[in-house]
């Protein structure tokens, strides 16, 4: 069984990773093709998609981890039918309120009427078409939802490459965007009817309102979450010209790689935390949750190594002309530093749901407000600065929440001796790289050698004179002898 479990999970991680990897891909290509203009309506076509996808999916793909594994027999088709006919109106809906409302939004996002009715039409089929993301796993069948993430990831990244080195056209991108979400529609139509575990898409009224009631508490905690996140993105589209959103939206990009990080470890951390909870033994799930922070802290040398290059990097992949997002980025990174311990996932072993819902509002209305504020006073950075306000008040509320939980403090729940070598390593590693790299002049990518270099064997240095490998090795050594 945990073979089987591990196995899976594999599958999904790898996936996710090229599927990361290819997106990252597809700016370097459109960046070079399209004028900053135009990059940055494509990047605000991805924001209001994905706000889309927060605000009117509801979280019933995700309910189908919950239906699917408990549904009688004969039952699948149905709740498969029923999400996807929920979709289709939801999506239909959001189609109709953005011919509406464009207009009046924004002056950035209402400069993207002059791409109606195409971006109405992509955010409609896109919202459809995220059942695929989550069906064939919730279904029993990871591998086959891996092997779709893949090849779709595959596709989309040859069709907008191909689209913008023919067409140099942004409409044109459009269109191909439109294709794509239509073609994950179809891949999804197709698991349904021909690959699942019961064949065929059915409707069940009374089924569908069990679903949505299910679904709609999940979706307003997450929602405030997912909104807080993009809400400097917004106040900045709201504030400024589609040129300056590309900025904060090149810069945003490291959130997406701190997601990646995090997510594989909370994902395998939560089912074992929930079960010792459950049982009462919090002795094991402090012992459990330590551990995880331990390999968190770890990951430190990852940011400080994207703070220290971030210049290099930015001009090397995006070219000169993006560099104002160098410090944007910078600032990203220190808010994910900030929140390394972060503990919101662990919320829903202790059933603080409405408690979480309660404090995501607070946190997005303050996420919201000191963003204005710090664009005001301080221009995009302040933008910036505001969100990552917003994202340490949730996760240090949560980790307040979940150390009373727990019988502990802050202080015993996190191993702060190893944290504070790991953290002053780091800091010496991105001062000997700028002392490096000052006044060092040759071409971007040698820049990047020198700095990457000094970087590393300064926290390699660090680590054995901080004795801090020692944690780190001992730590997997246990892992691999419990594992089976």
């Amino acid at each position: 069984m945990r073979l089987g479990v591990r196995r899976k999970a594999g599958f999904l991680v790898a996936a996710g990773l090229l599927d990361y990897a290819l997106q990252l891909g597809v700016p370097v290509i459109l960046v070079r093709h399209l004028t900053a203009q135009e990059f940055g309506d494509y990047r605000l076509v991805w924001l209001v998609a994905q706000t889309g996808l927060i605000l009117f999916s509801l979280f019933l793909p995700q309910s189908l981890f919950y239906f699917l594994p408990r549904a009688a027999p004969g039952t699948r088709p149905k709740l498969v039918g029923n999400t996807f006919a929920s979709l289709l109106a939801l999506g239909g809906l959001a189609i109709l309120l953005l011919l509406g409302l464009m207009p009046v939004l924004p002056s950035s996002i209402a400069g993207l009427q002059r791409h109606s009715p195409l971006v109405q039409i992509f955010v409609g089929t896109w919202i459809l078409a995220s059942i695929l993301d989550v069906l064939p796993t919730a279904d029993g069948k990871a591998e086959w939802g891996a092997c779709a993430t893949i090849g779709f990831a595959i596709v989309r990244t040859a069709a907008l490459a191909g689209a913008a080195v023919a067409s140099g056209d942004v409409g044109f991108i459009l269109v191909v965007m439109c294709g794509l979400a239509m073609l994950k529609v179809g891949l999804a139509v197709f698991y349904g009817l021909f690959a699942a575990q019961e064949r065929g898409l059915g409707f069940d009224g009374q089924l569908a309102r069990a679903q949505l009631k299910y679904s709609l508490p999940f979706a307003m905690a997450n929602g405030f979450f997912a909104l807080r996140a993009q809400a400097d993105q917004w106040v900045v589209a709201a504030n400024f010209s589609s040129s300056a959103f590309a900025l904060i939206s090149i810069a945003s990009v490291v959130t997406l790689f701190a997601s990646l990080v995090r997510q594989p470890l909370g994902n395998a951390v939560l089912p074992n935390f929930s079960s010792l909870v459950s049982e009462g033994n919090l002795d094991g799930a402090r012992e459990l949750v330590s551990k995880a922070y331990l390999l968190l802290v770890c990951m430190l040398p990852v940011y400080g190594g994207l703070i220290a290059t971030a210049d290099d990097l930015v001009e090397l992949i995006y070219t000169r002309e993006y560099l104002g997002a160098v410090p944007l980025m910078q600032i990203y990174l220190l808010g994910q530093i900030a929140t390394v311990f972060g503990a919101g996932h662990l919320l829903w072993a202790f059933g603080f749901g409405r408690q979480a819902a309660t404090t995501g509002a607070i946190s997005l209305l303050l996420s919201i407000a000191v963003s204005i504020l710090g664009l005001q006073l301080f221009g995009l950075a302040g933008a910036v600065a505001g969100s990552i306000a917003g994202l340490v008040l949730w996760e240090w509320w949560a980790l307040i929440k979940v150390a009373k939980a727990l019988g502990t403090s802050i202080a015993k729940l996190i191993p702060m001796d190893q944290t504070l070598k790991v953290a002053l390593v780091v800091a010496v590693g991105v001062l000997a790289a700028h002392i490096v790299s000052y006044e060092l002049d040759t071409s971007v990518f040698l820049r990047l050698v020198a700095k990457s270099s000094a970087f590393m064997t300064t926290v390699l240095l660090g680590f054995v004179l901080t004795k801090v490998h020692h944690s780190v090795i001992s730590l997997v050594r246990g892992a691999s002898e419990k594992a089976p």
